[in-house]
């Protein structure tokens, strides 16, 4: 029987040792021969960066990003990283991801510098909340975007844009400074020309007060819906005000103070609603004629968004390639 003889104490501590240099110098190479071994090739790229865009024309977003997501993630250094999550953003706008493309565009605007995409995302925190009526915000951003790239590609565009957004909101003021920075060459400088003459022709819009209709609606009920327009409201709030008047002033006249106080109770409950529903109503009207106009402006004057076609176009300027 063969008998294992015990290793000699010093004999075990200089294996120890060569095992622990030999580690030094080989661990440092391990985590890159991993990496490379499971880093995609080349050609993969292609394919995830093809099937995103491909999703993304055939409108299935939902897919799209999720591709696209993935090429950005395992391939951070390719060329067509930037194209990748611009078309992320246009997928989630696309699919009326809006808060979701929002949030996109700004971390993009914010964590890639003075990259092309950089500024298309910037441009779209304008242009975004412009679609959706909110003048005020996309104005505010666009200014923002003008102070940090003046002079790139989309400047002129967001300088109009600005200046739509101002005078949609109602202050021509702002709108016209905004178009003075546009050249008088540029067709984008026509165009704003154009818009003021004719809205100088047009007039201003007759609005509606919403105190002056209360106020008429509490001398008169139904007054108010007439001032406004709204004449089969206003016989309405006559007709029923009048009913429950009489009904109490007869009641009380007969000595039926319980009825006519039931009937007074109620006929406050109309009398008050007459005089909001009038308030509200030259709200409404006012609304709908400033929204009636933007939709005209709009129409005529803006542009179409910055979607895949249109960033596309040479005359932009942009180093994008989809």
């Amino acid at each position: 029987m063969l008998k294992v003889l015990p290793m000699p104490l010093r004999s075990r501590s200089r294996i120890l040792i060569g095992v622990l240099l030999a580690s030094f110098v080989l661990l440092p190479a391990a985590p890159s021969a991993v990496l490379a071994e499971a880093e995609p090739k080349g050609g993969d790229a292609e394919q995830v960066y093809g099937f995103g865009l491909h999703l993304f024309r055939l409108g299935d977003y939902y897919r799209a990003v999720t591709e696209l997501k993935r090429f950005a993630l395992l391939f951070p250094r390719h060329r067509q990283h930037d194209a990748a999550q611009v078309l992320i953003g246009l997928a989630l706008q696309s699919d009326s991801a809006n808060d979701d493309a929002m949030a996109h565009f700004q971390w993009l605007s914010q964590f890639n510098g003075e990259t092309h995409a950089a500024q298309v995302a910037a441009f779209k925190l304008g242009e975004i909340p412009f679609s959706q009526g909110q003048y005020r915000l996309s104005a505010l951003n666009w200014q923002r975007f003008l102070s940090d790239a003046p002079r790139g590609p989309l400047a002129r565009r967001a300088a109009y844009l600005l200046g739509l957004a101002w005078w949609l909101d109602g202050q021509q003021t702002q709108a016209s400074g905004a178009w003075s920075l546009i050249p008088d060459s540029d067709p984008l400088s026509e165009k704003a020309s154009a818009l003021r003459v004719e809205e100088s022709q047009l007039g201003p819009p007759v609005r509606k007060s919403p105190a002056f209709a209360g106020v008429l609606s509490g001398v008169l009920p139904g007054a108010g819906h007439l001032y406004i327009g709204k004449p089969l409201q206003a016989l309405t709030a006559f007709l029923l005000n009048g009913v429950f008047l009489a009904g109490a002033a007869y009641a009380l006249h007969e000595g039926l103070e319980g009825t006519a106080a039931i009937l007074l109770f109620f006929e406050t409950g109309w009398y008050v609603g007459t005089i909001n529903s009038a308030s509200a109503g030259a709200r409404e009207v006012n609304l709908r004629q400033r929204d009636t106009a933007a939709d005209r402006l709009l129409a005529t004057y803006g542009l179409p968004p910055l979607d895949l076609e249109q960033l596309q176009l040479p005359a932009l300027g942009l180093r994008l390639r989809f």
